[in-house]
């Protein structure tokens, strides 16, 4: 099944839009790239956690107040990764719209909203990121297992945001559908 299954009406397939070609894949690796490095910059500081409390990272003890410190740290930067990215691109593609966008041709407003989607991204990644090494370092101080599971939630949810081809095609269709009507 080639639709989108988050859009309505006719939805062209991936192989009918002018997203495609090496620009495109360019765009799409950089992101990846990113999104990558941004995920292994947390898991090396996983290793160093681990190699500094030599391995003793499962505490089951009641957690300190940089525990849930980080913990609810987490909790608002999974909230802000919901919201925040998409009222970014919200406003620079209203920015772009008011400046001409919908007037320029296709791979013009493509290549605009390539750039949005891959700041929207980095932000929620970001984010994410941010309250990950928090939780990390929470856990080299207190080794609580609940920063271990607060770090692997926000992993997971980095692990989501992973920008695919399929992923930012149908994003910037729908993008520019949106400000087309």
């Amino acid at each position: 099944m080639n639709d989108n299954p988050y859009s309505v009406g006719e939805q062209p397939t991936l192989n009918d839009t002018n997203l495609q070609g090496p620009e495109f894949e360019r765009a799409v690796r950089g992101m990846q790239i990113v999104a990558a490095a941004l995920m292994i910059g947390a898991f090396n500081f996983l290793f160093v956690v681990v190699l500094t409390n030599g391995g003793d990272v499962f505490g089951l003890k009641q957690p300190a107040l940089i525990t849930v410190i980080a913990a609810v740290i987490g909790a608002i930067m999974i909230g802000a990764h919901f919201t925040v990215p998409g009222m970014i691109a919200r406003s620079q593609l209203k920015t772009a719209a008011s400046q001409g966008l919908m007037g320029q041709d296709e791979e013009s407003q493509n290549e605009k909203a390539l750039l949005v989607y891959r700041t929207q991204l980095i932000v929620g990644l970001a984010l994410l990121e941010g309250a990950a090494f928090l939780n990390l370092a929470a856990l080299m101080i207190d080794k609580s297992v609940s920063s271990l599971a607060v770090f692997a939630l926000l992993i997971c949810l980095m692990l989501l945001k992973f920008p695919t081809r399929t992923k930012v095609t149908w994003w910037v269709q729908d993008r520019l559908r949106e400000l087309q009507m």
